[in-house]
């Protein structure tokens, strides 16, 4: 039974491996992240570790993208083979733990097979950069079968084994700081190991007896602190890495903004569990809510009337009540409630943990609602035959849209046309095919509907420079800098363009306004180091120069640089070697092997000057 789900589940998202990357993070994920494409390595296993990309420290992910890269090269079709496999994998894995503490393999066949094929499934499935969820999801897998081989005999060694592979599934992605509440809902049900009021104890389905032993509720929760702590202090760096992303109280105060939202999130989550149509890559977040309040309160009332029929099928259907528990609990971390990060309301990746306990409600639900009515046998095969072919057919409808960028922009653009984000992307993915005109029309767009939209100023800037419109280009990031939400990256490019006009001392004060907004970028540095070097101030130049590669060792353009620098300065002991380790990382690079050879044959004949002479 698991391997015809996960070969069932493969098939179905079998398409993706022919898809491309998009722009939609997966630029800095993956194909144009030195990290990954240099491959596994000694060097990159301990910058994984050290590192935090796109605000995010996911250690065990980016060593997977590491291992594909090595195994496959850098193109998609091995990246997204890999995100199937795992996806796949973790179904099988799922329906194993869930069957052996259920005793009821057929009904976890159908809850896990309606979880894999979900079209909510197919962002996390079919995008590069969600690969955290897939590997996350597959972690949590092992660590329900390792918990369910725990529950049988409680002995440490087990014990470990939940805690590994509950701290491997947070190295993938920190959505799994829930899981210690989760564990203790699966306690009541279908582990009956502690009681509590409301929920019902009902037989195994295949009428054995429980092998799990009773423990007080006490003792169920002691038995959690030591994964509650891991969780707490992953919960700590993720806050502590994301720092950058989130929203402040004044731009996202919670009563306005985030209370709303989240209320709203839920029941977009609920209904597009049931009508999974209009999906797409953002919904973005409305900020300060202009919902009626009456609105508000019915969508809250909706969710308290569907807590209530859950609770009051808790005796007689316990999977309801846990089901719908383990939505709400494992919902809790991407619902903004505590700190809102970037611009989206909610988003179907978010789903992915959630929609296994709603699942598992819906489909022990709908069974015991069968056996009251008394359906006949065949309906609910039939019925979730239906639904599991609807979904495939929504699955490969929504898996063209991840195609490559322009699909997905374009139709994310069908459904929100206004959205400033999909107007952007969609311009640079024309500027990368070649259509520029094109490209601008989506940037003006853009600033149309968000005029301080500083990704769209900065490409719009970039497009105006190559074709050597300098005056306009500047416009473009002077009136994005103008902005309060000034951005390091703005002010950066702003100190690019300086530097095309000739003009240092104007560059080197854009760098210093990007390096107060955010010192640890590496561009700013190095916009920082050219424009001193021009106006001769070497030493600080030296010193910006270092900086940058300190914080980006993998830039062949800054160590060149910075090697030319020391060697103008008849600093070749350091020049040389800098200039050798830019060409072992990239033996294709033709100005540092030119620059190189010139810097030797400088120093040589400055050592045949030094030579005294014969008498």
């Amino acid at each position: 039974m698991a391997g015809l789900l996960g070969l069932a589940v493969f098939l179905v998202f079998l398409p993706a491996v022919t898809f491309d990357f998009v722009n939609w993070d997966d630029n800095i994920y993956v194909y144009d992240n030195p990290l990954v494409l240099n491959g596994l390595s000694l060097g990159g296993l301990h910058a994984v570790f050290t590192r935090v990309v796109e605000v995010n420290w996911i250690p065990l992910t980016f060593v997977s993208y590491q291992l594909d890269a090595t195994l496959f090269g850098p193109g998609p079709a091995g990246f997204h083979s890999t995100n199937i496999v795992l996806h796949s994998a973790a179904t099988a894995l799922l329906w194993i733990a869930l069957a052996r503490m259920t005793g009821c393999p057929g009904r976890s066949a159908a809850a896990m097979l309606l979880f894999a094929i979900h079209p909510l499934r197919v962002e996390s499935v079919a995008w590069v950069s969600e690969r955290k969820d897939v590997l996350s999801g597959f972690f949590l897998a092992l660590s329900l079968y390792a918990y369910d081989r725990y529950c049988r005999d409680p002995v440490p060694r087990r014990y470990l084994l939940v805690a590994v592979a509950m701290l491997a599934g947070l190295l993938s992605k920190p959505i799994l700081v829930t899981l210690p509440v989760l564990l203790l809902l699966l306690d009541a049900w279908p582990l009956n190991r502690i009681s509590v009021p409301g929920v019902g104890c009902p037989a195994r389905c295949d009428g054995t007896a429980s092998p799990y032993p009773t423990l007080a509720f006490r003792k169920a929760i002691a038995e959690k602190l030591p994964l509650l702590v891991i969780s707490l202090i992953f919960a700590a760096i993720t806050m502590q890495s994301q720092a950058q992303a989130i929203q402040s109280e004044a731009d996202m105060p919670f009563l306005e903004a985030r209370l709303p939202n989240a209320v709203q999130a839920i029941v977009a989550y609920g209904q597009k569990t049931f009508w999974p149509t209009s999906l797409h890559v953002l919904y973005l977040h409305p900020g300060v809510t202009t919902a009626s309040g009456w609105l508000l309160l019915g969508y809250a009332a909706s969710i308290t009337g569907c807590l209530g029929l859950a609770a009051a099928a808790g005796r007689v259907v316990p999977a309801v009540p846990i089901g719908c528990a383990w939505f709400l609990v494992s919902l809790l971390p991407v619902l903004g409630l505590v700190a809102q990060q970037g611009t989206q309301s909610y988003a179907d990746r978010f789903t992915y943990v959630p929609h296994i306990g709603l699942s598992i409600a819906i489909v022990w639900g709908t069974v015991e609602l069968a056996r009251r009515v008394r359906f006949p046998h065949w309906v609910l095969p039939a019925l979730l035959t239906a639904v599991a072919s609807i979904f495939v057919i929504l699955d490969q409808r929504q898996l063209f849209h991840w195609r490559d960028s322009i699909s997905l922009w374009n139709h994310a653009i069908a459904i929100e046309p206004s959205s400033p984000i999909a107007h952007c992307h969609l311009g640079v993915a024309l500027r990368d095919r070649g259509l520029p005109r094109e490209a601008e029309s989506h940037f003006r767009q853009a600033l149309d509907a968000d005029p301080g939209l500083q990704l769209a100023h900065n490409n719009l800037a970039a497009m105006l420079a190559a074709r050597g419109d300098f005056a306009a280009a500047r416009q473009q990031l002077e009136q994005a800098v103008s902005y309060p939400q000034r951005e390091a990256v703005t002010l950066t490019h702003l100190g690019m363009l300086f530097l095309a006009e000739g003009k240092a001392a104007e560059a080197s004060e854009a760098a210093r306004g990007a390096l107060d907004l955010d010192s640890s970028y590496a561009s700013a540095h190095y916009i920082q180091g050219k424009s001193l070097a021009e106006q001769g101030f070497v030493e600080p130049a030296i010193e910006a120069y270092t900086k940058a590669l300190e914080l980006d060792p993998e830039s062949g353009q800054i160590g060149n640089d910075l090697a030319t620098l020391l060697a103008r300065l008849k600093r070749f002991d350091e020049a040389i070697p800098l200039y050798r380790s830019i060409i072992n990382r990239d033996p294709t690079a033709e100005t540092p092997r030119r620059n190189l050879a010139k810097a030797m044959e400088e120093q040589a004949h400055g050592a045949r000057q030094e030579r005294p002479s014969m008498p």
